[in-house]
């Protein structure tokens, strides 16, 4: 099969533990780019907080920032998957007996929780990660007023919580309720939510008919939940090792892990 788009995924993917882009995955890209192959960026991030060093590798066009939520063409917002105004006010109202720590993403930027941006690691942020978060993120004392101040714009919304009975139990009731939004995560201890049609997979598909390319010419890398429909979808889906259960299970084929360098190594097998 030809590979003519590579969809990557960032973080716990091309990017290693430490939240640095190894040189020789940078390479890698760039020998894919020279390939022919269309490579893209799909994050959970929001594009304000994309890695400099990866958006500035020559050909790198096409990002798919938020979850899906958002599409980008050399910078420029190409496409929007905005949550409804009526499922944001349902999320603030089913969620109003809980102290949570909330993000939200509008427009690209990010603001979260005053507490959460103080201290990440209190809930759960690792501490190669902390100077990310403070770099990439404007804070608010009042983050559900935030939220519903910018309800008719969000990109997404997302709780962290280190109580992992919690977060299951939320994330069922909100599934149960809302049957408009998707709900997914990236990152051990977050809850992800935005417009039901706002998915990875989604984005790819978009990008196919954006770049007139067959869904059975594209690659797509990844390592967590939120990555697991695109893996599923593209016609060859790779899974790094340390990959959560769910992304394994979506993935064609499993490689070396991001701090092994399995994006060089998946590179190598499509060229």
């Amino acid at each position: 099969m030809e590979i003519k788009l590579l969809a990557l995924d960032l973080d716990g993917t091309v990017l290693r533990t430490d939240n640095t882009l190894a040189p020789e995955v940078k390479d890698s890209i760039k020998q894919a780019i020279d390939g022919g192959i269309e490579v893209a960026v799909a994050s959970g991030r929001p594009f304000s907080s994309m890695p400099k060093d990866v958006l500035a590798i020559d050909g790198i066009s096409w990002v798919v920032a938020s979850n899906g939520a958002a599409i980008y063409k050399n910078g420029v917002r190409a496409h929007s998957d905005t949550l409804s105004e009526a499922d944001v006010l349902r999320v603030l109202d089913l969620t109003k007996e809980h102290d949570l720590i909330w993000e939200a993403f509008l427009e690209g930027e990010t603001c979260t929780d005053k507490r959460y941006y103080d201290d990440p690691t209190k809930y759960g942020c690792s501490e190669a990660y902390v100077g990310y978060v403070r770099g990439s993120r404007g804070c608010c004392a009042d983050m559900r007023g935030y939220i519903r101040r910018n309800r008719k714009n969000l990109d997404s919304i997302e709780f962290v919580s280190t109580d992992k009975a919690l977060r299951e139990s939320l994330w069922g009731m909100l599934e149960r309720e809302l049957p408009n939004v998707y709900i997914t995560s990236s990152s051990k201890n977050f809850v992800e939510l935005m417009n039901g049609t706002a998915t990875k997979a989604n984005a790819l598909k978009r990008l196919c008919g954006l770049l007139d390319i067959n869904i059975k010419n594209t690659a797509a890398a990844g390592n967590a939940d939120n990555d697991a429909d695109m893996l599923a979808l593209a016609g060859l889906g790779a899974a790094v090792s340390n990959a959560t259960p769910a992304c394994l299970r979506a993935a064609d084929k499993i490689i070396p892990s991001n701090d092994e360098g399995g994006v060089r190594e998946l590179i190598k097998f499509l060229l």
